[in-house]
């Protein structure tokens, strides 16, 4: 655990991660990725919309005083929606996504490493998770489940992959995590979560800068509009971070691997 100013040393934007150690196991046998069943219907509204989202917006209020920009954007699609946002928070990041609306139900794209929580894996399904497989036989039903959600609800995809906690950059990400809007035909949003000093106390306060709706272009292919949606998002974001991350927490330095 990394405490206030410290120096974080890194060698690679693209693949050291600061986040918590977990072995990346494989998804459990005969794991589905969503259910039909109305009573897993009811348990997911109990448990998203009473205790969840109330939750998540008091940890994410009291803990980091956040504040959103641009939310009513939003508004402006119907259906559903991918969000790209950094990735530089451990729950929040998780909860930030689900307090943006009340009426459309928000999807998160995992890492491998959740499938090695093996006893609340079907918890965090029901919540929201929806995990990454390098299993072919997994990989069918996985992009099916992206499909049906992106219908009618909001699905939000971390880009840079890895987490580095506090960080007021934006890290290098290619177009492969953009192949979903491009080959769905659905709108982009950009959430850009920045970091401002607080009154009181050095942890600083969050302001989630939202952008868009952007869509993929008619007269691209699902490549072409993969790159150009990641390239609209990468602009975006490292726009945001630019003008509104004004409080460094953490120190992030290059030191070359021995």
């Amino acid at each position: 655990m990394h405490k206030y100013k410290d120096t974080i040393y890194y060698s690679d934007l693209l693949n050291d991660d600061f986040g918590s150690a977990i072995d990346q196991n494989p998804l459990p046998k005969h794991y589905k990725y969503y259910s039909e069943n109305l009573i897993n219907h009811l348990i997911d509204f109990i448990l998203y919309r009473i205790f969840v989202r109330p939750i998540a917006l008091l940890y994410n209020k009291i803990k980091f005083h956040q504040k959103f920009v641009n939310k009513k954007l939003l508004k402006k699609v119907k259906g559903g929606y991918f969000i790209y946002s950094n990735h530089t928070a451990f729950a929040g990041d998780a909860f930030t996504p689900n307090i943006l609306e009340f009426k459309r139900k928000n999807y998160i794209v995992v890492g491998r490493e959740t499938a090695s929580l093996t006893s609340i894996i079907y918890l965090l399904r029901t919540l929201g998770a929806i995990p990454l497989s390098n299993n072919m036989s997994d990989m069918k039903q996985y992009f099916n489940c992206i499909k049906k959600r992106s219908k009618n609800s909001s699905i939000t995809i971390y880009p840079e992959a890895h987490i580095w906690p506090y960080y007021t950059d934006i890290r290098p990400f290619n177009s492969n995590a953009f192949k979903y809007p491009a080959k769905f035909n659905k709108p982009i949003f950009t959430l850009t979560n920045c970091y401002q000093k607080k009154k009181f106390g050095k942890r600083p306060r969050i302001i989630s800068i939202i952008n868009g709706p952007y869509y993929p272009k008619k007269e691209f292919n699902v490549k072409e509009n993969s790159i150009f949606l990641r390239n609209i998002a990468y602009q975006n974001m490292k726009y945001a971070a630019t003008h509104y991350s004004t409080y460094e927490y953490y120190k992030y330095e290059y030191k070359e691997k021995n």
